[in-house]
């Protein structure tokens, strides 16, 4: 069978989405998936993808995006990385030093100042460069999040969630080279599966993948599908090899649906292996989920999303952007989707992993769904934003809850009935007095009895004596 092609999106363009199923979306096209009677294929072992990634020779349909002319200088801080607050943790001395972060995408455009120096070519399914370089503009916005430097001059106050990351990129996608013969862009499962495998052979300590493959639950649950079956073996194997995989939830389109909570009628890869990676979901600067944001039982956590200051994306690009060109007019747009989200939460897996090396795959993806700022719900999650917005400082603490053991809840207050309430037992209450009031009696007459018979001797000794 077919592998399902991936599909990006995330506001960018070029980034629109083909309607036929399974088209990776870049910036997070992707529907729910994980239905509560249905799993993800069973694994086979037979389906391990190659760890050189699959080339194309598509031809390029569109001009490669272009930098900013005017090289944007924006001064203030980004609402993002205000309200995360991650840069604390710079100050105290974590900055994801030593850490490379996959960032299996578009390419990232290396000779962006605030990247220059920290991407390595980690190869390209596409035909007109590696991993450096980045036509869609898609992948250089994701890693500018997770680790640009601060700017040398001081004038801008844009930074990532781990500067002293090192970004190994993969282009394992691209929207504007496409197939004359199926119109069909470059990325599928398939090579999704390669590009995790090298990431993990180049001993990546987390993967961020903006992307995703929307397909009915009957195709994702089968097992035949050797893409789909490729894919959730490896994701499987960075998870067991300590490698956190953060991925994008999806965002509505033309091909992802926002299918009702509780109820997918469509998976999302690789959220739907949902055991093996953390799922982000977008939300806006009031704390609300994202009108676009895909809900799904898939969800683990949620971060900014919407109205987004990023790195200027295009090839060139020297400064910041707010806005970028969008659809097919080329009309400016906001930056946002839960492509943009997710990379926050990597940037936050990276400094975790930083200070405390000794934590499992598993352990990571704990903490940090444990500490984030609960929605409310069931079990504090709901399919929306999963457990909530994440929260970098309680995720980096010292000790999480969880990590003191599970203590029994307080006892309940227990409610009495009327019944229960203590009654005056009348009868015993008499005895009670009775015994009382005979005692007193009785040592009153004692006294007197004494008294009595110290008076009569008395008086018999006066008459003695006379």
């Amino acid at each position: 069978m077919r592998s399902r092609t991936f599909r990006s999106r995330g506001g960018l363009r070029g980034f629109a989405l083909l309607a036929a199923a399974g088209t990776l979306a870049l910036g997070g096209p992707t529907a729910p998936a994980v239905a509560q009677t249905v799993g993800p294929p069973r694994l086979d072992p037979s389906q391990l993808a190659s760890h050189t990634l699959q080339s194309f020779n598509y031809p390029q349909k569109q001009g490669c995006m272009r930098g900013n002319s005017g090289n944007s200088v924006i001064e203030e801080k980004p609402w993002s990385q205000l309200v995360l607050g991650f840069e604390r943790a710079h100050d105290e001395g974590l900055s994801g030093s030593g850490q490379t972060v996959a960032v299996i995408d578009t390419g990232v455009n290396a000779s962006h100042p605030l990247l220059r120096g920290k991407v390595q070519n980690g190869g390209s399914s596409v035909p007109d460069g590696g991993g450096d370089k980045d036509c869609d503009g898609h992948g250089t916005i994701v890693a500018g999040i997770i680790a640009a430097s601060p700017d040398p001059s001081g004038k801008m106050g844009y930074v990532g969630v781990a500067p002293d990351a090192s970004i190994l990129s993969i282009r394992q996608s691209s929207k504007l080279f496409v197939s004359e013969a199926d119109n069909a862009t470059i990325g599928n499962t398939d090579t999704m599966a390669q590009a995790i495998n090298i990431a993990v052979d180049r001993g990546a300590s987390v993967i961020n993948i903006s992307q995703s493959s929307c397909q009915s639950i009957a195709q994702a649950s089968n097992y035949l599908d050797y893409g789909n079956q490729r894919l959730h073996n490896a994701v499987k194997t960075a998870y067991e090899r300590g490698v956190v995989v953060v991925v994008a939830a999806g965002n509505t389109g033309e091909a992802c649906q926002k299918n009702a909570s509780g109820s997918p009628t469509t998976a999302v890869l690789p959220a739907w292996f949902d055991e093996y990676v953390l799922t982000v979901a977008s939300v806006n600067q009031q704390g609300a989920p994202s009108e676009f944001t895909v809900p799904g039982p898939w969800v683990d956590v949620a971060a900014p999303g919407e109205n987004l200051i990023a790195l200027d994306p295009g090839v060139g690009g020297q400064g910041l952007a707010s806005q970028i060109a969008t659809g097919e007019d080329g009309q400016p747009g906001p930056i946002q989707g839960t492509s943009f989200a997710a990379p926050y939460v990597a940037g936050l897996a990276v400094l975790i992993k930083e200070k405390y090396p000794n934590l499992t795959a598993g352990q990571i993806m704990d903490r940090i769904k444990e500490t984030a700022l609960n929605p409310g719900g069931i079990n504090g999650r709901n399919d929306i934003v999963g457990y909530g917005m994440v929260d970098p400082a309680a995720a980096l603490a010292d000790v999480v809850p969880a990590e003191w053991g599970k203590q029994a809840p307080p006892p309940k207050p227990t409610k009495l009935d009327a019944d229960v309430i203590p009654q005056k037992d009348y009868p015993a209450l008499i005895i009670a007095l009775g015994g009382a009031g005979a005692g007193v009696a009785g040592i009153i007459f004692t006294a007197f009895l004494i008294n009595a018979v110290r008076s009569v001797r008395a008086r018999t000794r006066e008459n003695g004596g006379r």
